[in-house]
């Protein structure tokens, strides 16, 4: 598909649709830093990976209308705590105000924002501001994290006692928005700044926002959306009773959802969508009907991710790309924010011939070629549904109309999206058997393959 420069991406969080690139198993550029040699994740798998290769990648991520790029963290481990494997991850930081040379340096940081930017998609940051990799030293403001072991309110152990520390990861939230122009944060297992009956989040989002307000004022393009979304591996009521509580964060990956369409996390036997084209509009319902305590937030939706199963593995034994395609058209008319993992588009698998799964074996080297017809099939949809999604408000932002009904052997789904603000209304349609169906508002018959939505705009 051919890559054009887009539009300035929407500020509205509902229409943002993340990528996310796993930087150490991503790709190797020769013309940027060396890489790390190990890092934990399947053998004989990219573990070299830097800045300079997900720049020489943002046309093939452009090119799948994605609007943000999520990079896994790419701050310094140099000498952290837990060894080279632990240290490539990057999620255990020695210094959070300087890149990690493994990866490249500020300079590639500035080319990968800027050249981003100008594709009209934002740079999402990974924030771990729970614990680190041994942090010895002052931040530039003169702020210390202070390393006492502390329980959260999950009652999990981490090395970041708060409210001590607060001033120092304030300063690191601010600092890479205001100095490199980045667009927002990933917070990684933003559980543990729950402490003590405080969400710490209120104070940090808070600093955020006052920082993106005074851009904002001063005329800045860009480090002006401060998106932030946490992880808290649960359930809606305990992210809603966490993270989300007193709206300390407004955005929160959907592991309910993600279980509902394509899965558990650790369980291969299940693939998602057991109550066929229901649940479906469960996934598209507002967040309160879904468990989640106010319609004030925007839980991000997501099909995998580099800490379970790749989306293909759940559906390996039927060996059809068919049942990612369904998946991916989900994702698209998704009513908020969502997220792709790299490698995805292509059906790639993590486990391996006998079924078994290695660790963190969605760590997979990065591609952005498809390497068989298989691949380049299946890329061609995701590119098709996801651009679809970024040229249509009414997709992520629209009224919906849900019609269920039988068509011969065919359960048939029909949702209706219209968004008043750009008058753009569109219908999906899918079906889990071939079908032709009359759709209001569409001058013909529309052709559906089984578990192969259409998409269609109306106006």
């Amino acid at each position: 598909m051919e890559n054009k420069i887009k539009e300035h991406p929407t500020e509205d969080y509902r229409g943002l649709t993340l990528y996310q690139i796993m930087v150490g198993s991503f790709i190797h550029s020769e013309n940027g830093s060396e890489g790390y040699s190990a890092m934990w994740g399947p053998d004989n798998e990219t573990k070299d990976g830097n800045l300079r290769g997900v720049i020489e990648a943002l046309p093939h991520v452009a090119s799948l209308g994605a609007n943000a790029i999520w990079l896994t963290p790419i701050f310094d481990s140099t000498g952290a705590e837990g060894g080279e494997k632990l240290q490539a991850s990057g999620y255990f930081a020695k210094d959070y105000f300087a890149i990690d040379p493994h990866f490249g340096t500020e300079d590639d940081l500035r080319e990968l924002v800027e050249t981003a930017h100008k594709m009209g998609m934002y740079v999402i940051l990974d924030g771990v501001f729970g614990h680190h990799g041994g942090v010895d030293k002052a931040s530039p403001g003169g702020n210390f994290i202070d390393s006492t072991a502390t329980v959260n309110e999950r009652g999990e152990e981490g090395n970041v006692k708060f409210p001590e520390s607060l001033e120092y990861f304030k300063e690191v939230a601010t600092y890479w928005i205001d100095k490199f122009e980045i667009d927002g944060w990933r917070l990684d297992q933003a559980y543990q700044l729950c402490q003590d009956g405080h969400n710490y989040w209120c104070d940090i989002r808070r600093a955020v926002g006052d920082l993106c307000e005074r851009r904002r004022s001063e005329g800045k393009e860009w480090g002006v959306l401060g998106y932030m979304v946490g992880e808290d591996w649960c359930d809606a009521e305990g992210i809603s009773g966490r993270v989300y509580r007193d709206l300390g964060l407004v955005s929160a990956f959907d592991f309910d959802g993600k279980e509902l369409i394509s899965g558990p996390m650790s369980d291969l036997s299940k693939g998602g969508l057991e109550n066929g084209w229901d649940d479906v509009v469960k996934i598209y319902s507002k967040p309160t009907e879904r468990g989640y305590a106010s319609d004030d937030v925007f839980p991000n939706l997501f099909l995998s991710n580099h800490d379970g199963f790749r989306l293909a593995d759940h559906f390996y034994d039927q060996g059809e790309e068919i049942n990612v395609m369904t998946r991916y058209a989900i994702l698209a008319g998704y009513p908020g924010p969502v997220t792709m993992y790299y490698g995805d588009e292509f059906g790639d698998l993590s486990r391996d011939a006998a079924g078994s799964q290695p660790d963190n074996a969605a760590r997979t080297s990065g591609h952005i070629m498809a390497d068989s017809e298989r691949e380049a099939h299946l890329y061609n949809y995701v590119a098709k549904v996801m651009n679809f999604r970024h040229d249509n408000p009414a997709m992520w932002r629209g009224e919906q109309e849900f019609k269920r009904y039988r068509n011969g052997e065919a359960e048939v789904l029909v949702v209706t999206k219209t968004d008043t603000e750009s008058e753009n209304k569109v219908v999906m349609v899918f079906a889990d058997k071939d079908t032709t169906e009359i759709v209001d508002g569409v001058p013909y018959p529309v052709e559906v393959k089984g578990f192969v939505p259409e998409l269609i705009r109306i106006s």
